[in-house]
């Protein structure tokens, strides 16, 4: 007699899937918990006008990063190089590949 021939196999996959959702449940708490406290530590650190971030219009990056900036009340500016061309020199010398390109005093951040 084979040890699961008591049980319903229904059952097995009930517990994969209980599994599985705990896997996933945890994995998701882990990854909101680590931005959280990423957001509180850049927030304490940053003070208003440190943190610039360069944008274009048309950049999808570029509204993720201002969503998550502000959605930690990090203080930031924006300098948008279609719109302001005082904006476009540092961002061509920096040989940036793409924006969101965010200078804090010392760092340059591609991303």
């Amino acid at each position: 007699m084979s040890p699961s021939a008591g049980k319903p196999a229904g059952s097995s996959w009930l517990s994969l899937v209980v599994i599985l959702l705990v896997v996933v449940g945890g994995t998701q708490a882990w990854t909101w918990w680590r931005q959280e406290r990423q957001g509180d530590a850049v927030k304490v650190l940053a003070r208003p006008g440190q943190i610039t971030m360069y944008t274009t219009l048309t950049c999808p990056y570029c509204a993720k990063a201002k969503v998550w900036l502000n959605g930690h009340d990090v203080p930031w500016r924006e300098c948008n190089i279609d719109r302001d061309t005082t904006c476009l020199a540092p961002y061509e010398a920096q040989g940036s590949p793409g924006v969101p390109l965010l200078h804090v005093p010392g760092h340059w951040h591609l991303g």
